[in-house]
């Protein structure tokens, strides 16, 4: 008896009607074991998609859970569902920050919804979660993901979003001494996300926090003043020395846009409309409230009646600005970057950098008609102090509330350092040894002398530390 090509006997052709049917038979069987498969797997009212669109509408919150899950239930759940394992078998995101491997690196994006602040406590019974939580539990959902906890707070009106136990989304308002500013080690909050297991969404006792994109409403408002109403003062340092830090600071504290007289150029970043739109500006309008600037010629430090001088430790300012030069400009890799440190270039840069820094803050002393001198290390560790003295020096009113929420928005490395790896910057974890030669130390030490000399000289803040200490 002959057979096609598919095993079929040659049948009568009346006959064939009934193998088509078969055949369409078989095909919506499979269909509807697929769908149904499908359905199955999304049936939980709380359940989420692995990723939204940051355009998306978040769902409403789903009704309070009592209890929440164990970590070995949502551990079982998230395998169940057949996704990658927790973190630690993932290749690194970051692989050179490791404490932030377990979070999301929003800064990457300046239109994410949020940015990770830390890893904190979470409160330990239901009275103090209600007491340090405004917003409550908002959702449990073993397919949780940070951008859809992000987006769940951003349209309840809150300004943190907190994930914990891989599952949970909490949305709260962080003011005043909250047990939320209290930042832990970033490898405290150790449980994979549900939805994303990539990332980490809190542990079982702590939370990951992060800061939503909703004002806060204490230092959200920052206005340019009119055109000739500003006196000229001037926010000097030498580069790599947190003046970007501390304009952020002082917008949020004084409720002032700052500008730069590198104006021109930072008008074509696209960045800086976003973060200083008043250094887009001609810094000679007089419309803000100090101007960033790295020069140091005599001439255009006369242009200013008066000044704050940033001065930061020159062994961590120079090597950090070699990491900018080398790794953001010409995009080399980390391992470029850390070999060029035993190259002859490395150091006719250190000796030469050197004197531009000593040059930049001899200069700016003696040659400003009124001066502050603001540590940059005196101001990571007494961030409200030091700021409160910038504000009063600008001749604007201190407000506490207003000052406190600066800070929150913009958290030192020294406050955070634990938590965020040092703002995730990347010289103390590349640098193994002290990448500066005795000799080298030698002229860089004395240059730290003459500066010191002349700030005692003109009775201002000697620097706050022995500079010749290791830093590395």
């Amino acid at each position: 008896m002959r057979y096609d090509m598919l095993g079929f006997r040659h049948l009568p052709a009346r006959m064939f009607r009934y193998k088509g049917l078969l055949l369409i038979i078989f095909a919506l069987c499979a269909l509807s074991f697929y769908f149904g498969r499908y359905l199955h797997n999304h049936d939980e009212p709380n359940t989420l998609q692995a990723e939204k669109s940051p355009g998306d509408r978040p769902a409403l919150p789903a009704k309070l859970a009592n209890e929440p899950q164990d970590l070995p239930q949502v551990r079982e759940q998230v395998m169940s569902r057949g996704r990658p394992r927790p973190l630690t078998s993932q290749p690194a995101v970051n692989h050179f920050v490791s404490a932030l491997n377990k979070t999301w690196m929003t800064w990457t994006d300046i239109n994410s919804p949020g940015v990770y602040r830390a890893c904190v406590p979470r409160p330990r019974d239901s009275v103090s979660m209600s007491e340090v939580v405004t917003g409550g539990l908002v959702e449990k959902s073993s397919m949780m993901t940070i951008t859809h906890c992000l987006n769940s707070c951003i349209a309840l009106g809150f300004t943190y979003a907190a994930l914990s136990r891989g599952a949970e989304c909490f949305c709260t308002d962080v003011k005043g001494e909250s047990a939320l500013l209290s930042y832990k080690d970033s490898a405290l909050c150790d449980i994979p996300c549900g939805g994303e297991p990539r990332y980490h969404c809190g542990g079982r006792d702590y939370m990951s926090l992060y800061r939503t994109s909703v004002p806060d409403s204490r230092c959200s408002r920052i206005k340019l003043k009119p055109k000739g109403s500003m006196p000229l003062i001037a926010l000097a340092s030498y580069p790599r020395s947190g003046n970007t830090w501390t304009r952020q600071l002082i917008e949020r504290g004084t409720g002032f846009l700052t500008g730069s007289v590198h104006w021109k150029h930072e008008k074509e970043m696209a960045i800086s409309s976003k973060i200083f739109p008043g250094g887009n500006i001609d810094y000679q309008t007089r419309q803000t409230v100090c101007v960033k600037s790295h020069l140091s010629d005599t001439a255009h430090i006369k242009t200013f009646e008066g000044a704050i001088l940033l001065i930061r430790n020159p062994y961590s300012a120079l090597v950090a600005e070699i990491f900018r030069r080398l790794m953001l400009d010409q995009e080399k890799s980390a391992e470029e970057t850390v070999k060029y440190f035993d190259s002859p270039e490395w150091r006719h840069f250190a000796e030469n950098q050197a004197q531009s820094w000593r040059n930049m803050a001899v200069q700016w002393i003696t040659n400003s008609h009124r001066i502050l001198v603001s540590h940059y290390e005196n101001l990571q560790e007494n961030t409200y102090e030091e700021l409160a003295k910038i504000v009063r020096f600008l001749d604007v009113p201190v407000q506490t509330q207003r000052i406190l929420c600066a800070i929150q928005e913009y958290p030192s490395s020294k406050a955070t350092g634990v938590s965020l790896g040092n703002h995730g910057r990347k010289t103390r974890v590349y640098l193994t040894k002290d990448p500066f030669p005795p000799d080298v130390r030698k002229l860089v030490d004395e240059n730290i002398k003459q500066v010191n000399t002349t700030l005692i000289e003109y009775k201002l803040n000697p620097l706050p530390r022995d500079y010749s200490v290791d830093v590395f």
